[in-house]
């Protein structure tokens, strides 16, 4: 789960350039994006930079940049397909692959539609490798918070790229491994196979010792699956966004199941905003909103009822302006 993993997908010369950077530096990176005939970007949190063939970061582009060309596109992609484009095809008609290590990464191409649905992919243009992090003991103070005297269901909402996969990650890790003298029975639904990262050699990430896995399973199917056979206490899942994946959840809450889950926001006023968010809290089984704001380091907690109120005052905002009010 770090940049080694990468490594065997790129082309000699972007591990050229790559291993002239210090050590420190790398393990701040974050995102590769490769284009045809375009500059190699490296992303350090929030920020983009260019790259000379010796290893050179920029912040600005010049002639001196480091420039993907076809060939070197084409070989990358074929090695983060396992030199199999068939294998991956449902997931690349999503727009994405999932690499060694839980490595995601975004995958922009032109889809063939017939009879208005995508039945596969062409002329892939854009590689964005997300590189998969772990940090131990990020969910450490969330769960000092909520966890110690209580087992509620959570609702983990961030910006792309904000964290919520590293801090689900580790609260599995942690439920599941005595946290609060409680060796929880955890389940992750692991659809794009990011929590667990799940490999030839197994499970690469350390989920705790009392966690069970459902690799590529859709979350609903996933989830129904987990109620009918594993007994949880608690449910993980990544990215809920569909009608179907709420529907099994309710199931799953009317069997006793706690769950912790994340939907992308960027911050409170869009999480109120959010259909999936109002069904979800609809349900009236989610305790808190965890609002992630500086990575896994920083974050809001609100109590559903204060979320429900918001959401409230939104509608008849919303309803008012309809009918003319102000």
């Amino acid at each position: 789960m770090s940049l080694k993993s990468v490594i065997p997908s790129l082309s000699d010369g972007i591990v050229a350039s790559l291993s002239a950077l210090p050590s420190e530096v790398l393990k701040q990176l974050n995102e590769i994006r490769l284009r045809k005939n375009m500059p190699l970007m490296l992303v350090f949190g929030k920020n983009s930079f260019f790259i000379t063939p010796k290893g050179k970061l920029l912040n600005y582009c010049c002639d001196a940049v480091y420039i993907v060309s076809d060939e070197e596109f084409e070989l990358v992609f074929r090695r983060l397909c396992n030199y199999s484009v068939h294998s991956v095809i449902d997931n690349l008609k999503k727009g994405f692959i999932t690499g060694e290590g839980g490595n995601r990464i975004g995958v922009c191409s032109t889809a063939v539609i017939k009879e208005g649905d995508i039945t596969s992919v062409k002329e892939v243009t854009s590689l964005n490798i997300r590189i998969a992090d772990e940090v131990k003991d990020c969910a450490r103070p969330l769960l000092n918070m909520l966890y110690i005297n209580g087992f509620p269901s959570i609702i983990v909402a961030s910006p792309p790229a904000g964290g919520k996969t590293t801090l689900l990650r580790d609260m599995a890790r942690l439920l599941s491994s005595g946290f609060a003298n409680r060796f929880r029975k955890v389940v992750i639904i692991d659809e794009r196979n990011e929590l667990a990262c799940k490999g030839e050699q197994g499970i690469c990430a350390d989920i705790g010792i009392n966690t069970d896995v459902l690799t590529g399973f859709p979350k609903s199917v996933g989830i129904e699956t987990a109620i009918r056979t594993l007994s949880p206490d608690i449910i993980i899942c990544d990215e809920i966004s569909g009608e179907r994946e709420v529907a099994a959840m309710a199931d799953g809450f009317n069997s006793g199941v706690k769950f912790a889950v994340s939907v992308h926001a960027s911050d409170k006023t869009e999480l109120t905003h959010k259909a999936v968010v109002r069904r979800l809290i609809s349900e009236n089984e989610f305790d808190y909103a965890v609002m992630l704001n500086d990575y896994t380091n920083d974050f809001d907690i609100m109590e559903v009822s204060e979320l429900r109120s918001e959401i409230f005052r939104n509608c008849s905002s919303e309803l008012m302006l309809g009918c003319g009010g102000s």
